[in-house]
């Protein structure tokens, strides 16, 4: 659970970074994607978190 969270903020940080130099946006691109990368993380360990308990789909 914890290497998914870390791996998919990583990626929307990694995303929003690169983004920024190249869009000269810099920090509004990284912010966005630290923030889309904790709503997904999140959502993935909820998600999986309840498949192990049984009660998910």
């Amino acid at each position: 659970m914890v290497g998914v969270f870390s791996i998919t903020v990583g990626v929307g940080v990694v995303a929003g970074v690169l983004l920024d130099q190249r869009l000269h946006t810099l920090p509004w691109l990284t912010l966005t994607g630290l923030l889309l990368g904790l709503v997904g993380g999140a959502t993935a360990v909820y998600r999986g978190l309840r498949w192990f308990r049984g009660t998910g789909e």
